[in-house]
């Protein structure tokens, strides 16, 4: 294999690898944004709830995305270097 073939491959392989994080990074954001309209509706629903043990559950779920956007926001933040 000639040097110049050496390099269109490694070339080829470093393009795939930018390609690929970029992906990642478009990944984070739908799942953020779908965390985010699937927390908005679980406030609308608590809202209007009335019954005490549906309600603790849905503060429980409420909590749990709560968790999950906030380590995305900040794995988002980690990549947002690479994402550009």
């Amino acid at each position: 294999m000639g040097l110049e073939k050496l390099l269109e491959n490694l070339q080829s392989y470093l393009s795939k690898a930018d390609r690929k994080k970029k992906v990642h990074c478009d990944r984070i954001d739908d799942i953020l944004e779908k965390l985010e309209e699937k927390e908005k509706k679980l406030e609308k629903k608590l809202e209007g709830e009335k019954h005490k043990d549906k309600r603790k559950r849905i503060k429980t779920e409420l909590k749990i995305i709560s968790v999950q956007r906030r380590k995305g926001v900040a794995r988002r933040q980690e990549l947002k270097d690479r994402c550009k």
